[in-house]
């Protein structure tokens, strides 16, 4: 359990990021 709720973490806020970055970024 505790693995997968890292890897939750870790897998969903990068896509956020990068949709962020290239959504501020223009």
């Amino acid at each position: 359990m505790g693995r997968g709720i890292l890897l939750w973490l870790l897998g969903v806020p990068i896509p956020v990021i990068i949709l962020l970055w290239l959504f501020f970024g223009r």
